[in-house]
């Protein structure tokens, strides 16, 4: 692929500093996530294990003399903080004291390990929550952490495709013949990280890291889009009108757990908008600050394929672990002296940020000092079927796996190359 010939993104994934996708055959259309069991997601641990979905057998192993319970969590259509909170809350337990390797998807059927500290393994199973069950309990010395994980493996199924499954396989395997020319996938941050329906958990870090917590707020509870539910809408136009956080909280649906929380606060204390962000949990908080770092990185592997048009390693590029990388931004950020780096820097002083900013001193606890991420992503065994229903529609079921950090929409949109509200 020469310069000039990039295929641009969709419109929605621009505002996510996804430009570009590094194939330009037609994709094959279609729609993810009809129902929750056609997006599945088996955690892969350290140890090289897969976490089977259909195993309610599988163990972790033996109870060791620990004070932490280690358990396989089980989820279905239920968001992963959404998930953490209805555990706690079950167990009358703060949300920090449960720990993940990973978040994944919501609308999704998903297998991964979780501890908590200080429960009885027998508590655990004596749970019935909506979504989530609880699988092999056991007591153990060690407390997972974010990141502690190999990656995840993702069996998908593509439905409403509207042409011959013969040709979705023949598009299939020219795009793949595609992302080998370009040496592999682009590893954008996916949707997920910015939300699909409501693309804003960058701008939300942009205000907080810029300190003006009041905007980042109300930028949380007011943002309206066709996307969500009337009786949301209805909640959050109420908000950005009248800024009234009772009147608020008795419109919004009981699945908005965390605006309901930060409303609490400022209905008590209308002023306090730090308190009332601090409300939510930290993992969720950091996702604000992880977007817009997201954001940057997006923005900054899109200008470098507008430069390049692959991703081979050039004498620009950095190497680490033999993986061509770019800088994930923070405090101790270094920049090089390069083409690349200078962009990266214009975007920071159109936003008004500096790195400085990434230390966030009105929050003790959260730092980001920074790091850098590999600018290829590669989907190991991806395999697929195409097949048609009994109506001769055309769907494909596709299989891959995915280093941690790593996400499945990003693959999936260079075969599908749809409206991303479709994954």
């Amino acid at each position: 692929m020469v310069p000039g010939e990039l295929r641009e993104s969709h419109p929605i994934e621009k505002k996510m500093g996804i430009l570009y996708y590094c194939t330009k055959t037609d994709g094959i259309d279609g729609k993810l996530r009809t129902t929750a069991y056609d997006f599945q997601v088996e955690e892969i641990m350290t140890d090289g294990r897969k976490i089977p979905i259909d195993d309610p057998d599988f163990s972790l192993g033996e109870n060791e003399p620990g004070l932490y319970t280690e358990f396989i969590l089980i989820k279905i259509d239920t968001e992963s903080h959404n998930a953490l909170y209805k555990i706690s809350s079950a167990l009358n337990r703060e949300q920090s004291e449960i720990n993940v390797a990973g978040t994944k998807d919501k609308t999704a059927y998903t297998a991964q390990k979780a501890t908590i500290w200080r429960v009885p393994p027998e508590k655990l199973t004596e749970l019935d929550l909506r979504g989530i069950e609880i699988r092999s309990p056991r007591t153990t010395i060690y407390q997972t952490y974010l990141g502690n994980l190999f990656g995840n493996h993702f069996t998908i199924k593509i439905r409403e495709i509207n042409e011959s499954k013969d040709l979705a396989s023949q598009k299939i395997e020219k795009i793949k013949s595609e992302i080998d020319e370009f040496n592999g996938i682009p590893n954008y941050f996916g949707h997920q990280r910015f939300g699909t329906r409501r693309p804003i958990s960058h701008i939300i870090g942009k205000f907080l890291l810029l300190g003006e917590i009041e905007k980042a707020i109300q930028l949380y509870i007011s943002y309206t889009t066709d996307e969500e539910a009337e009786a949301t809408n209805l909640a959050r136009k109420t908000f950005q009108e009248t800024n009234d956080p009772k009147e608020t909280i008795r419109l919004l649906p009981s699945s908005m757990i965390f605006e309901k929380q930060i409303l609490k606060i400022l209905s008590k204390s209308p002023r306090d908008f730090l308190g009332a962000f601090c409300v939510l949990p930290k993992n969720l908080q950091r996702i604000f600050f992880h977007a817009y770092q997201s954001y940057i990185w997006n923005l900054t592997l899109s200008e470098r394929i507008r430069l390049y048009s692959d991703l081979s390693h050039h004498s620009i590029d950095e190497l680490e672990n033999n993986n061509t990388v770019l800088p994930i931004i923070g405090y101790k950020t270094d920049f090089t002296d390069n083409v690349l780096s200078d962009y990266t820097k214009s975007l920071l002083e159109k936003d008004g940020i500096k790195l400085d900013d990434f230390m966030v001193k009105y929050l003790k606890t959260h730092k980001f000092s920074g790091s850098s991420r590999a600018i290829a992503l590669k989907a190991n065994n991806l395999t697929y079927t195409a097949d048609s229903n009994q109506e001769n529609q055309a769907y494909v079921i596709t299989q891959f796996t995915l280093q941690r950090g790593s996400y499945a929409t990003v693959v999936l949109r260079e075969l599908m190359k749809t409206n991303p509200l479709k994954y």
